[in-house]
């Protein structure tokens, strides 16, 4: 019988042959990737957030050639919860080191009427101990409407462009077959989806901001260390 416990500081748990039991301790302030109101009124489709940002992990985890056990182990851990799968969706876990990282969401609804609409895009940038754009739904809706931060779900690659205030971004993912597992996933009613997910994609991001004119601001090229899910039905 599969349990799963996910406690403050403490992640124990089984799913068929796998066991883990592993201590968390945060190196970090959460990111909410969509609005903080989501979490404690259930109106959007589906919401997500990263409790552990960043974090080291201690313990260990079993399988069936043998045990691994972890010591100040770097990580993170996310929380979803939704209405079943999105029509279709991105996602991006990226650290970017000396504390910084890129978590993004990008998806198409199931709901009659949202479905039509492009993706919303859901990005947070963690830098300097700051996070940008200050509100989460900016890059969802922004200050124009929708399609402000707008993004092709594709693969073996998918990017995300946008911009909020002084600042935009361009964000390109890529899935090497070699290093994608491919699962099918049942919605609660029924209907099925096929998820793509990999641990070590590689992305290249690019931060811009305007002094006149957009120079660069920052960069970061990720090789094998980012951990992406594209999905669609």
């Amino acid at each position: 019988m599969e349990k799963v416990s996910a406690r403050p500081g403490q992640l124990t748990g089984s799913a068929g042959p796998f066991a883990w039991d592993l201590t968390e301790t945060l190196q970090g302030a959460p990111i909410f990737t969509f609005p903080r109101w989501s979490w404690r009124h259930p109106l959007l489709p589906a919401t997500q957030m990263l409790p552990a940002a960043r974090a080291h992990y201690d313990g260990t985890f079993s399988h069936p050639a043998g045990t691994l056990t972890l010591r100040q182990a770097p990580g993170a851990s996310a929380r979803i919860y939704g209405h079943g799968n999105a029509h279709r969706w991105g996602w991006l876990h990226a650290d970017l080191g000396g504390g910084d990282a890129l978590e993004i969401v990008a998806a198409v609804s199931t709901r009659a009427g949202l479905r039509a609409l492009l993706p919303l895009v859901f990005l947070r940038l963690r830098r300097h101990g700051r996070t940008w754009p200050r509100r989460a739904e900016r890059t969802a809706i922004g200050w124009a409407g929708v399609g402000r931060f707008r993004t092709d779900l594709t693969t073996p690659t998918w990017s995300v462009t946008g911009r909020s205030g002084l600042r935009r971004i361009r964000v390109k993912v890529t899935l090497p077959a070699d290093r994608t597992l491919a699962l099918d996933y049942v919605d609660p009613d029924g209907s099925p989806a096929v998820c793509r997910n990999s641990e070590r994609a590689d992305a290249e991001i690019r931060l811009e901001r305007w002094w006149g004119r957009w120079r660069p601001e920052a960069s970061w090229n990720l090789d094998g260390t980012a951990h992406v899910e594209v999905g669609d039905r």
